[in-house]
C-alpha cells in the first residue's frame, strides 16, 4: 500500500528523504498526461494535514489553521493555487538547475518564508531558522517554502532522482547512485511484470 490514512485523510506514504521531495510527491504523472486522481492535495485543509503529515507542524498547531481555511475558503484556495505553483517550479528547478524562471518563483516564495523566521537554538545548541506557529493561512505555504529552500541549499541537492515509472515521476533521494525507483513494490515491480511479458512475448 502507497498510501497511509493522516487526520481522516489518504496520504501518499513518504519516499523522497526530505520533506520538500515528498511534497513534489503528492502529485502523481509528472512524467506524463494528467491524471485524473494524480492530485493528492485537492483542498486547503489537505495541504494543511500534508504539512502536519511532513513533520513540518503538529496536528495541535494545525487545528486552528484548517478552522480559520475553513471559515476564509476564498482566500484559503488562494493559497492552496499558490502552494501549487511553488511545488511546480520546486520540480521543476530540482530536475533542471539551470531553470531560472522555476527557480525566481521558489526563490520569491521562500524569501517571503524567511521573513516571517526566528532563530532558535535547539537542544544541542545548533540554531537554526523555524517559521513560527501562527495561525495564518499562510503557515502551510511558509513551511513548505523554508524546506525548499533548505533542500536546494543542501549537499542533498545533487542526489535528487525522479522515478522513470509510467505515470509517476515522485522525487527521491539517492545518496549512494543504487535507487532506480521512488518504491521497487510499486512502481519497481510494475516494470519488472512488464518486462516480463515483454519477453515471454518475444520468445
Amino acid at each position: 500500500m502507497y498510501w497511509t490514512e493522516v487526520l481522516g485523510y489518504r496520504m501518499p506514504k513518504p519516499v523522497g528523504g526530505h520533506p520538500a521531495l515528498d511534497f513534489c510527491d503528492t502529485y502523481a504523472g509528472w512524467n506524463g498526461p494528467p491524471l485524473p486522481r494524480g492530485e493528492w492535495l485537492p483542498d486547503y485543509d489537505q495541504l494543511t494535514v500534508f504539512t502536519v503529515h511532513a513533520g513540518l507542524v503538529s496536528a495541535e498547531d494545525a487545528a486552528p489553521v484548517r478552522e480559520l481555511g475553513a471559515d476564509l475558503p476564498a482566500e484559503a484556495a488562494k493559497v492552496l493555487d499558490t502552494a501549487r505553483a511553488l511545488r511546480a517550479n520546486l520540480y521543476a528547478v530540482l530536475l533542471d538547475p539551470g531553470d531560472a524562471k522555476a527557480f525566481g518563483v521558489v526563490a520569491g516564495l521562500a524569501a517571503e518564508a524567511a521573513a516571517h523566521a526566528e532563530l532558535v537554538s535547539g537542544d544541542d545548541g545548533v540554531a537554526h531558522w523555524r517559521i513560527p506557529s501562527a495561525v495564518e493561512l499562510e503557515l502551510p505555504l511558509r513551511l513548505l517554502a523554508q524546506s525548499a529552500a533548505e533542500l536546494l541549499c543542501s549537499p542533498d541537492r545533487a542526489h535528487v532522482r525522479a522515478c522513470p515509472g509510467d505515470e509517476c515521476g515522485w522525487l527521491f533521494l539517492d545518496r549512494r547512485g543504487r535507487r532506480r525507483w521512488c518504491n521497487m513494490a510499486t512502481c519497481g515491480n510494475r516494470a519488472k511484470v512488464r518486462a516480463f511479458e515483454e519477453r515471454r512475448r518475444d520468445g
